[in-house]
């Protein structure tokens, strides 16, 4: 009889892991999936925002598209409808609406050089009251518009410069007093005679006298 061989058995094969041996690095290969997720996560982010704004341009086209076609096909309904409703309508009608047309046209036209014409002659009465070409034609535009504060302030600005004017005029005129003599060339009788404008100027250039003058 043969004798039964003995089989040694390796009994570590069958002993069970330590608890923080495989378990551990069960655990980090788990977190280290985690990990690896939310790096993908992070790179899928960035690409979501991408596509957001392509996505937002691509809308964008397709609103200004439907807006040009809901626009064409306005422009071509309202076409059409007056194609329809010239085919209606009747020779008489037609030539009564287009009377219509020319006389309306007849009278913004009308209108227009009537508006010309009588700014041209405002523009003539303030030139001959001695205002400035400039000032003429604003004057008489205001008053063809009835724009009463703008003929105002210009006829302000054409006195206050017609005054100035006056007023260095009849400086240049008035005769110096002698060299070494204060006295003033203007007797009062000729003061008495001045115009508002030239006392102006007298009362800047002789004030003293200007005192006495007046009393």
């Amino acid at each position: 009889m043969r004798k039964k061989e003995f089989i040694p058995m390796n009994l570590q094969l069958f002993a069970e892991p330590p608890a923080g041996g495989d378990g551990d690095a069960g655990d980090t290969s788990a977190t280290g999936g985690k990990s690896g997720e939310g790096s993908n996560k992070d790179d899928s982010d960035a690409g979501d925002d991408d596509v957001s704004l392509a996505e937002q341009v691509a809308q964008l086209k397709v609103q200004n598209a439907k807006l040009k076609k809901a626009n064409d096909k306005a422009t071509s309904e309202a076409a059409s409808y007056k194609k329809q409703l010239r085919e209606k309508q009747t020779a008489e009608e037609i030539a009564l609406q287009e009377k219509a047309e020319k006389e309306a046209e007849r009278e913004e036209q009308f209108q227009k050089l009537l508006r010309e014409n009588t700014i041209t002659k405002f523009e003539k009465n303030f030139l001959a009251l001695g205002y400035p070409a400039d000032l003429a034609a604003k004057a008489a535009t205001a008053q063809c518009d009835n724009d009463t504060d703008e003929l105002f302030s210009i006829q302000q600005t054409f006195i206050e410069a017609k005054e100035k004017a006056m007023k260095a005029d009849w400086m240049k005129s008035m005769p110096k007093p002698p060299a070494g003599n204060d006295d003033c060339p203007v007797s009062k009788e000729q003061f008495r005679k001045m115009k508002y404008s030239e006392r102006v100027a007298f009362k800047q250039k002789y004030p003293e006298m200007y005192k006495e003058y007046v009393k």
